[in-house]
């Protein structure tokens, strides 16, 4: 899997002077151009998400690398703080004829380069095909590019610019021997991290003569059974960004059950797959009176941008981002079998009875 946002700038650095009734300071480009188009590359029977009116914010393109390539586009309140989404790439559409946030730019792509040293960046510089438009050795000068740090044109109106654009991003991810340049002029590349040191194994001797004490050292996974596991997946690694770490089947199963394993930073989700049988419908109500497993819960930092994200991406909310008891904010929301997912952000203080 390969992940990549896309983020723009649309407004000038100082948007207080510009007139409130007037939108003359706003440039025409947006990512929803690029994401309405990215979404019709991948044909009909593989898209994510439905044909709203609206650009979709979550795009699966099947056809660009040897992976799923997952692209995601950053809402302007997110864009300055791109970096803290982590993805093998982005795109950063900067408007050629009218480059209206230099400073913004800057700041943001500087951002991107201290948290995601390694990750390939690409500058979309839409709309310069027209006359009025900045070169990109132009583009370069004015934001202090780095030479080698890929500039390619996108013209919202033409398909093949977006194709070309998510295309090269997605080969320069994928081919293992690329080294993704520096942002900004007078930078080097970041060094490919040397693998650790293996230390010598102690000796089988050493680990006999300890005996190791019993105990329940934390919650190590949850269990989710869902009904598509292809649709799952689009939603736990593409959307969530957990890890997948494989796969565990059982070749004798009479109902083909299978076990996909993801990462999340805190523990294991086990998702269950029936594919040789009906799953049953899920039994939890919508009251927490209910005996049982009620939600899985995500710690998250920035849970009003994570949650403006999810919800671009149609995903639906029972309960929107609000301040709740024990000093945090909460929200909940549903995967696509309805199971029940909380983001949790803060330090929760406890009460002593």
């Amino acid at each position: 899997m390969l992940k990549i946002a896309v983020f723009g700038f649309y407004h000038a650095d100082q948007v207080r002077i510009a007139h409130p009734n007037s939108d003359g300071h706003l440039s025409p480009v947006h990512t929803d151009e690029l994401m309405r188009t990215a979404w019709e590359l991948e044909p009909p029977e593989t898209r994510v998400g439905t044909d709203s009116p609206g650009a979709p914010c979550f795009v699966k393109l099947t056809r660009l690398a040897s992976q799923p390539v997952y692209v995601q586009s950053l809402s302007d309140r997110m864009a300055p703080g791109a970096g803290l989404l982590n993805c093998d790439g982005y795109v950063a559409i900067i408007d050629a004829v009218k480059i209206l946030a230099p400073r913004t730019i800057m700041t943001a792509l500087r951002r991107l380069a201290e948290l995601q040293p390694g990750a390939h960046v690409m500058i979309a510089a839409a709309r310069q095909n027209e006359p009025d438009a900045l070169s990109s050795d132009e583009i370069r000068a004015v934001l202090g590019l780095h030479p080698d740090l890929p500039i390619y044109p996108y013209v919202p109106s033409e398909p093949k610019t977006v194709y070309r654009l998510l295309r090269r991003l997605a080969r320069y991810i994928d081919d293992p021997q690329r080294v993704a340049p520096p942002i900004f002029v007078g930078e080097t590349a970041a060094p490919a991290a040397a693998p650790p040191e293996a230390s010598p194994a102690p000796a089988a001797e050493h680990w006999a003569s300890i005996a190791p004490l019993p105990q329940i050292r934390g919650l190590d996974h949850v269990a989710i059974t869902v009904s598509d596991l292809a649709r799952a997946l689009d939603f736990y690694q593409g959307l969530l960004g957990f890890r997948l770490l494989g796969h565990l089947d059982f070749p004798g199963d009479e109902h083909g059950f299978s076990i996909a394993y993801l990462d999340t930073g805190r523990g294991t989700l086990e998702l269950f797959n029936y594919a040789g049988a009906e799953t049953l419908p899920s039994g939890c109500l919508p009251d927490d009176r209910q005996v049982g497993l009620r939600h899985l819960a995500l710690r998250v930092t920035g849970i009003d941008a994570v949650a403006e994200q999810l919800a671009c991406a149609g995903v639906p909310f029972t309960l929107e981002p609000t301040d709740a008891v024990g000093g945090v904010r909460i929200a909940f929301l549903t995967d696509p079998d309805g199971t029940l997912i909380e983001l949790i952000e803060g330090d929760l203080t406890y009460s002593r009875r």
